[in-house]
């Protein structure tokens, strides 16, 4: 699955677990993230939406990628 985090009117802090890495998103930024594959039967990983932070957690084999805006894969 990938899907895409914005941040539209404050600062977004993009939190990547189980690693712990965070990246800071400006006002008008964004980030593409994949969740590693998974079986039909499991689920890909968890997004859970606070404010100022989204938590990334991958629950498949693996960690999730992700891409800044720039198309530059980020470490996760």
């Amino acid at each position: 699955m990938r899907f895409r985090v914005s941040a539209v009117d404050a600062p977004l802090t993009v939190q990547f677990e189980p690693s712990g890495m965070e990246y800071e998103l400006s006002p008008g930024e964004y980030m593409d993230v994949e969740l590693p594959p998974v079986a039909l039967s499991e689920i890909a990983g968890d997004v859970d939406y606070g404010p100022g932070m989204v938590t990334v957690s991958a629950r498949g084999r693996g960690f999730a990628r992700a891409w800044n805006a720039e198309g530059i894969e980020v470490t996760t």
